[in-house]
C-alpha cells in the first residue's frame, strides 16, 4: 500500500507474463474471456517485440487493471494511484513499468506519469477466427496503447 497526495493505493504486482494455469485455461475455447485474452496476448506480443527486454523475468512489472468508478472519474485518481505505485515498483527493483491502456483515460494517466507509448492498435482491426470482434468502442476509446516507463536512468 502507498499514499500519494492524500490518495491511498494498493498494488499487486506481477512480472510481465501470466501464470501457466491461467494461460492454459484461456487458450481453450468455451470461456467468455478467451477472445479478449487472445487480443491482449497478441497486443502484448506485438509491443514486446519492439522492446524484447520487457519479457525478461524480473525486469518489468505490468500495472494491470487500473480502474476508477465512473462516479469518481475526472478527479485525477488514476494519476495519483500511479504516482503512489511507481516508487514502490522501483524500490522492488524493477527496471520498467508497463501499462496496457485499453481506454483513452488510462492512456492520459500513463502519459501524465511519464510513460512513453511503445505501440498502439485499433481493436476493431483485430480478428477473432477471421472476423472483427471488438467493433463497438466509441471515440476516444477503441485504440489500445502499450506504455513503458524506465524506472532507472
Amino acid at each position: 500500500a502507498a499514499e500519494h497526495n492524500g490518495f491511498k493505493a494498493v498494488v499487486s504486482t506481477q512480472s510481465t507474463g501470466m501464470p501457466d494455469e491461467f494461460v492454459a485455461l484461456y487458450k481453450t475455447e468455451g470461456h467468455p474471456l478467451t477472445p479478449f485474452l487472445h487480443l491482449l496476448w497478441d497486443f502484448d506480443a506485438a509491443a514486446t517485440k519492439l522492446k524484447p527486454e520487457l519479457t525478461d523475468e524480473g525486469k518489468a512489472v505490468d500495472l494491470w487493471m487500473l480502474g476508477v468508478h465512473p462516479d469518481y472519474r475526472g478527479n485525477k485518481i488514476a494519476n495519483h494511484m500511479m504516482g503512489a505505485v511507481l516508487p514502490l515498483i522501483k524500490k522492488a527493483g524493477y527496471k520498467y513499468g508497463t501499462i496496457e491502456a485499453t481506454s483513452a483515460f488510462t492512456s492520459k494517466a500513463a502519459e501524465h506519469n511519464g510513460f512513453t507509448k511503445l505501440y498502439e492498435m485499433k481493436v476493431c482491426d483485430w480478428l477473432w477466427k477471421g472476423e472483427p470482434l471488438y467493433t463497438n468502442a466509441k471515440p476516444p476509446h477503441g485504440t489500445w496503447a502499450f506504455w513503458v516507463k524506465e524506472l532507472y536512468d
